[in-house]
């Protein structure tokens, strides 16, 4: 059976500083990786040296997208909405703005790109979105909400093709003990934790999920550099170099080469723990 994995995730950069190390592994072992984006990322923050391309940021950030997806070795689909931009930000109003997309139509998108590409396994964002990015938390809404639907004849009858319900869905997530270790470490510097990020809109006192909750464990240190060229290729986003950067390669190797989730579906009993997607 030919093995199918599908990310649903919000913005140009999340494939690949998120559960990029996940998705080059599979798509090097044979797993027909699809990499499924909902915005065009032009409501967000560049580092400085790509200040005057902020009028054709959505061509930038979209470049770079597909020569990321290119490198991880998986296949692109892009749902077009506009970038929400970050917690509270103005553009949060915008009429074209994801989270301001019709919930019904958006479901809709995913359950035809699931009935299209029929994966066993479907991943996206958390309910929290990792630190509560409102385009995260849609991806969320829409994502589960699709995965139940597309197997379910009576659903999106107009959407072909055939019904096809997929077997597993999971939420990226991350374990608070590195988080509780960060915010020691900022505060040590002085700096607030509560007003981390380049916009400071993120809270790092309300992210992290307790390590319990975690049920898979995926190893990616084999294709730590596929992960590290992906996330490269995002220079107006700084190409995933603004954290960690004090540690070396070797460490933050050993370290950080494994991706965490969740599974949503179906439910695991307490104290499992999987370390396949397609066990």
């Amino acid at each position: 059976m030919n093995r199918k994995l599908l990310a649903v995730l919000a913005h140009p950069d999340d494939e690949s500083f998120g559960p990029g190390g996940t998705l080059a592994r599979y798509a090097a072992e044979g797993v027909e990786v699809h990499i499924a984006i909902a915005t065009d990322g032009v409501a967000g923050s560049v580092v400085d040296e790509f200040e005057d391309e902020m009028e054709r940021l959505v061509a930038v950030r979209t470049k770079e997208l597909e020569t990321a997806v290119s490198i991880l070795g998986g296949t692109l689909h892009m749902l077009c909405y506009r970038d929400s931009g970050y917690i509270n930000d103005p553009a949060n109003e915008h009429p074209d703005a994801f989270i301001q997309a019709d919930e019904q139509e958006a479901v809709g998108r995913i359950v035809a790109l699931i009935r299209e590409i029929q994966p066993q396994v479907v991943l996206t964002h958390d309910e929290t979105g990792g630190y509560f990015h409102p385009d995260h938390i849609m991806c969320w809404k829409i994502t589960t909400a699709a995965f139940h639907a597309a197997g379910d004849p009576d659903q999106y009858q107009e959407i072909g093709p055939a019904p096809f319900q997929p077997q597993k869905l999971y939420y990226t997530a991350f374990s608070n003990r590195w988080v509780k270790f960060a915010i020691f470490m900022m505060r040590l510097r002085g700096q607030d934790p509560t007003r981390w990020g380049r916009n400071q809109d993120i809270d790092m006192t309300r992210i992290g999920v307790d390590p319990a909750k975690i049920t898979t464990m995926i190893d990616y240190r084999t294709y730590w550099d596929v992960k590290r060229l992906a996330s490269a290729a995002h220079s107006s986003q700084g190409g995933g170099t603004s954290f960690n950067r004090l540690l070396p390669a070797w460490l933050q190797k050993q370290l950080f080469g494994r991706d965490s989730f969740m599974r949503a579906y179906p439910p695991m009993t307490s104290g499992q723990r999987e370390k396949d997607l397609f066990a």
